[in-house]
């Protein structure tokens, strides 16, 4: 519905003054639409213009169609008014509901038959007019009319037209701006409004306020303002300015320019109508859609990204399916709006477009919309070819998130496959896609890496393995893969997450003896620090004479005899199990440390002297650093007895252990009293007939020593043997140093 106004010169209007006033109206107008339409209902004729013009002049007069959102005007020349005076004029204005223009451009009124050309009588009551309806008779503005016209200005025409939708778009997108066009006809401004107004989405035609004539454009409000080219125009006016008799300047257009020229050149009728039903678009953005439905490839990631606000408000049903049909175009972002918020025609094949891009692309989310079965059918095949030509571990992820989403029904032994091809240089992080993997496709794609990481060089291996690795595939069973259970278990280890008790048991579980040197070289760097007892006890336990297959496993009850110090309750245990246990020389080195650790409880000289011997057989060839410690130790032990045991235990034993023991007694730190034991042993051993040249020798160079030799001999004076025995070593050297005793 539409409220009518007049306005003209009367000599008594309705409220009986006389001059320029409203003189008919639709009754119940608020006075306040007065006031929206006044601005609107004013006319100057062109200053070349007849002052005196006849009925001819006056009908040829530029007829200025006006409009802005709310308000359509018409002002014509109407002469002389009611005293004789020229200028007078009539203005006839429709205040517009709000769906009165619903799907019509403005300028569709340009002689639409609601305009009346005479004013009504003052106070006349005009009808409220119901329906609009657009002219097309005297100067046809319909787009098949307008194309023809196009086509007769020739290539001029439509490089006008590019011009001016171009600086229309940018006035539109600034929000400020204005065109002024300068004809001699006001039909061909009225035909240039068409133009533009038919190339925009009807919404943005809506907001284009225009005026086809006016004698003063400087000060007009509208965007679009027609006038003729004897009106002056100031130098500094803040509008572009396009005289129409004049060729159009070259200008560079954007896509929507470029998109309407194009359809106007082809009289493509269904192209504008699509433009024209994207309603709230931008004419660059409605552009970009037109042109992705027709399968333009050159709509680019920037340009579809701004056609998601328009998509999430909804498109027209044609839209929707030609966005389906096209889906293969799509980016992500774009296809990720359609999927989400298009009917099945589109939503469909967007989301299979987005799944698709997402199985070569880790970065991008999966969409969760549920897809028709042939869309599945599709997506189940790309994922193969996917598969297959992956370059990283998150590459096959990728294919697997798609799959986990939509139950897609992959191979296992092609996911294993692929997982173990993608294990090359330059991998990237495969901590990451582990940990990315769905978990109902985790165990395929492990068994993959897996089986890539053991048929991976060496080096390679190790880069690739790290701690973080390692973490996540420290449970698996790892009989198929030895080599890389190895040193997952060594990496696990170190990180402090596994016991290396545990973690050799299992890995002599999974190494079988052809890669005995992998699991030499892992046990090493286990077993890099010292054992303890109590760890060498566990493996006992658990591998019994599996021990006895590796050297490194072999030196290690030694390695803890020896941190223990070969005493102790659990040393002790230890070298029970071992010499119960093990053979050869891990048995043989526990038969030494018992004795060691038992040789201080010896009841008897001659035991003492059998464990000596012993331990001198035992270690003869025994483990490096375990046998002179051995040694010593009991050489320590025997030192805590009295001379005469120890005289005894010296004469039982062999020549090497002789020598041994008495080696580590000489070279032991002793003190006086200590000495003196030892001066006594070697004094029993002369007097035995058992002489030992280092002990002698040592024996002999105590007792030149006056304060030595006074205090032995006051040690050995109840002993007369023993004194006998300390004087005849003495001999004649000490009488000749000390001058005492006869000659």
């Amino acid at each position: 519905m539409a409220w009518q106004l007049h306005y003209t010169s009367a000599e008594s209007g309705p409220t009986g003054r006389a001059g320029f006033q409203f003189v008919a109206e639709t009754p119940g107008l608020p006075a306040a639409l007065r006031d929206l339409a006044s601005p609107h209902l004013t006319y100057r004729p062109p200053p070349d213009a007849p002052l005196a013009p006849d009925a001819e002049q006056i009908r040829a007069m530029p007829v200025c169609l006006s409009y802005e959102p709310g308000l359509l005007a018409r002002c014509v020349y109407l002469g002389q008014d009611y005293s004789g005076r020229y200028g007078n004029f009539l203005g006839h204005a429709l205040v517009l509901a709000e769906q009165d223009l619903v799907g019509l451009r403005p300028i569709e009124f340009w002689d639409a038959p609601c305009w009346a050309d005479r004013p009504e009588p003052p106070g006349t009551a005009l009808p409220e007019l119901t329906e609009l309806v657009p002219g097309n008779a005297v100067d046809p503005v319909d787009p098949e009319s307008l194309g023809g016209w196009l086509a007769a200005g020739g290539p001029e025409a439509y490089t006008r037209l590019g011009w001016l939708l171009e600086s229309v778009r940018r006035a539109l997108a600034r929000g400020h701006g204005r065109l002024v066009l300068v004809a001699e006809d006001v039909t061909d401004v009225v035909r240039w409004i068409a133009v533009i107004s038919f190339s925009l989405p009807w919404a943005t035609a809506a907001r284009l306020s225009f005026a086809t004539y006016s004698a003063d454009p400087a000060s007009a409000r509208q965007s679009i303002v027609g006038t003729t080219p004897d009106v002056w125009l100031p130098a500094d006016i803040d509008a572009t300015v396009v005289r129409l008799n004049e060729p159009p300047p070259p200008v560079r257009t954007g896509r929507f320019a470029g998109t309407a020229v194009g359809f106007w050149r082809r009289v493509d009728l269904d192209g504008l109508d699509a433009l024209g039903e994207l309603d709230g678009a931008d004419p660059e953005t409605a552009a970009a859609l037109i042109a992705l439905c027709r399968g333009d490839t050159t709509v680019g990631e920037e340009e579809q990204a701004g056609l998601v606000p328009l998509v999430a408000a909804g498109l027209p049903e044609w839209a929707w399916r030609l966005l389906g049909q096209r889906a293969g175009l799509l980016g992500h972002t774009l296809a990720a709006a359609i999927a989400e918020h298009g009917p099945p025609v589109a939503a469909d094949p967007c989301a299979a477009r987005c799944a698709a891009m997402a199985m070569r692309d880790p970065a991008l989310p999966v969409p969760e919309r549920r897809m028709r079965a042939p869309y599945l059918a599709a997506l189940t095949t790309a994922a193969g070819d996917a598969l297959a030509t992956a370059q990283a571990p998150l590459g096959v992820v990728a294919v697997l998130r798609v799959a986990a989403e939509y139950g897609l029904r992959l191979d296992s032994g092609e996911v294993e496959q692929a997982a173990a091809d993608v294990v090359r240089p330059g991998a990237g992080d495969l901590a990451e896609a582990i940990r990315r993997t769905p978990v109902e496709w985790r165990e395929s794609f492990l068994t993959g890496v897996v089986t890539g990481l053991e048929q991976a060089p060496p080096e390679l291996r190790g880069r690739l393995l790290t701690p973080d690795v390692s973490a996540l595939l420290a449970d698996r069973d790892w009989q198929a893969a030895p080599r890389t259970g190895a040193l997952v278990l060594r990496l696990e280890v170190g990180a402090g997450r596994r016991n290396r008790t545990e973690a050799t048991i299992e890995l002599l579980a999974v190494t079988p003896e052809e890669f005995s040197r992998e699991r030499e070289e892992t046990l090493h760097a286990l077993w890099r620090a010292q054992p303890t007892a109590a760890e060498c006890t566990r493996l006992i336990e658990a591998l019994g004479p599996e021990m006895d297959t590796s050297p490194q496993l072999s030196d290690l009850p030694a390695r803890a005899f020896m941190t223990g110090g070969l005493t102790g309750a659990e040393v002790v245990d230890l070298a029970e199990k071992v010499r119960d246990g093990l053979s050869g020389y891990p048995a043989d080195d526990a038969e030494a440390t018992l004795i060691v650790a038992r040789l201080p409880e010896a009841p008897t000289p001659v035991e003492a002297a059998r464990a000596v011997d012993a331990l001198t057989e035992l270690t003869r060839e025994g483990h490096p650093d375990l046998m002179p410690m051995t040694r010593d130790a009991a050489a320590k032990a025997l030192a805590g007895k009295d001379p005469r045991f120890r005289t005894t235990v010296v004469k039982s034993v062999s020549e090497e252990a002789r020598r041994w023991l008495v080696t580590a007694w000489l070279a032991a730190r002793r003190n006086r009293d200590q000495q003196i034991a030892l001066l006594e042993i070697a004094i029993r051993l002369r007097m035995a007939g058992v002489v030992l040249p280092r002990l002698d020798e040592w024996a002999r160079s105590q007792v030149k020593n006056w304060s030595m030799f006074g205090s032995v001999e006051a040690h050995f004076k109840r002993d007369a043997e023993l004194a006998a025995g300390l004087r005849e070593l003495a001999g004649r050297s000490r009488r000749r140093i000390f001058g005492r005793g006869g000659g």
